[in-house]
């Protein structure tokens, strides 16, 4: 991705950054955090009686959260590169070059 960043105009890293950073905000507010919480409500909700929540439920819901946190983690990274870039682009531009 850091070729194609250094590809892109100021104006498109700043579109792509906000873009990114919407995408982050709605997978983060739609998908992640629901998840977490629901898990954690199911397993206060069910307390020690292991008998009504397998393991194996438990396990599925957690390795979803983690695929998600995986996903929040690159487009992180992705947005990061994109700021590191775009602070380059305005340091130059206002050293004139």
């Amino acid at each position: 991705m850091n070729e194609s960043i250094e590809k892109m105009t100021l104006r498109e890293k700043l579109t792509e950054a906000d873009r990114l950073m919407r995408e982050l905000v709605d997978h983060l507010d739609n998908g992640f955090i629901p998840k977490a919480r629901n898990l954690s409500r199911t397993i206060q909700e069910h307390g020690s009686n292991t008998e009504s929540l397998s393991d194996m439920s438990v396990r599925q819901h957690a390795a979803e959260i983690i695929d998600d946190h995986r996903f929040s983690e690159r487009l992180y990274q992705k947005i990061g590169a994109l700021l590191v870039a775009i602070d380059g682009d305005v340091t130059l531009i206002q050293e004139g070059q």
